[in-house]
């Protein structure tokens, strides 16, 4: 029978030296080889994994990439088409859906919270009471034209007059 050589060391020699240990020798050395081998074979696993996402994510962006220069040539084309022969380009669905949008934001603009509250405030006051910040000159033009203003840093509603105003 031939002999078996594993890093120029003959199988039977590997076995003859392993027998030779104590049994918690022998123990630690078998649980040695198994984490390894795990550790291995989770190794081999990432390693096959990031290459199979490598691969997917080239694959991926050469789609894209074929799809926008095909996107690209058969706009190219229908625009030739078009300005040589002078007929008008029809409309597409895409140009009607943008002129929709406004009307959909519209009725979501309705739907912001507005505050109900206003704090009365002096003439002499020129600090916000709720975030501390002095009063612009804007919103002191504002407070004298309109009777109220909102602050710009915090929001806080505030009237020129001495009673607290309600929204209704």
């Amino acid at each position: 029978m031939e002999d078996v050589y594993i890093f120029d060391t003959t199988l039977q020699e590997i076995v003859d030296w392993f027998l030779a240990q104590p049994v918690f020798g022998q123990f630690l050395i078998i649980l040695g080889a198994i984490t390894l081998l795990v550790f291995a074979v989770i190794v081999v696993y990432y390693v096959l994994k990031g290459v199979g996402y490598l691969i997917y994510y080239v694959l991926k962006g050469v789609y894209y990439l074929l799809k926008g220069i095909g996107l690209l040539f058969y706009k190219a084309c229908a625009g030739l088409y078009y300005l040589i022969s002078g007929k008008p380009r029809p409309k597409s669905e895409d140009s009607q859906e943008q002129q929709e949008q406004p009307q959909v934001s519209e009725p979501i603009q309705q739907q912001v919270p507005v505050q109900k509250t206003f704090q009365a405030v002096h003439p002499e006051v020129a600090y916000c009471t709720e975030c501390g910040n002095r009063f612009t000159n804007s919103m002191i033009h504002t407070l004298s034209d309109k009777g109220f203003v909102y602050c710009v840093h915090c929001g806080k509603g505030f009237s020129n007059s001495l009673m607290v105003i309600q929204i209704q």
